[in-house]
Order: C-alpha cells, then structure tokens, then sequence
C-alpha cells in the first residue's frame, strides 16, 4: 500500500468518525483540553530550557559533573607478547 493511499484512506476515517459525533459540545469541550494540554506542554518545556541553559553556565565555570574526570596516562591496549613454541 503506497503512502498516498494510507493518508486518504485516514483523512476519510478521521473525518467519518468525527461526523458521527452527536453532541457539537463534546467537541468544543475536547478542544479546549486539548488547548490547555498545549498550553501546560509549552510551559513545561520553556521551563525545561530555561533551566538548561543555567547549568552551561556552570559547567563553564569549571564546576560541575565533569570536574573529578581526568585522562587515563597510561595505554589501554598492550601488546601481546607472543611466544614462538619449539618444535
């Protein structure tokens, strides 16, 4: 099935279903749910960025989850020493 198909066939499904829809307030009522989950999403996020953007500034600083990391000096990989056996 192309991806055409599928997208008509929804946006006749959709649109069958929601005519079926007896009472026009549960629809208003639906809307203004949606709206407010809308609404509490977007200040959840802008909060979320707000917040994010206060910890770069302290892990600029030197500060932060970073500070006690430090390289390793020494190889993680060693060479295999390999012993020639006698015949």
């Amino acid at each position: 099935m192309k991806l055409s198909e599928v997208i008509v066939f929804l946006f006749f499904y959709i649109h069958r279903v929601s005519a079926n829809v007896p009472d026009e307030k549960l629809c208003y009522i639906l809307d203004a749910i949606l709206a407010l989950y809308g609404i509490v999403l977007t200040i959840l996020y802008c909060r979320l960025r707000m917040s994010s953007s206060g910890a770069k500034s302290v892990a600029g600083t030197g500060e932060g989850i970073y500070q006690g990391l430090t390289p390793h000096a020494q190889d993680t990989y060693e060479t295999i020493q390999v012993k020639k056996m006698q015949a």
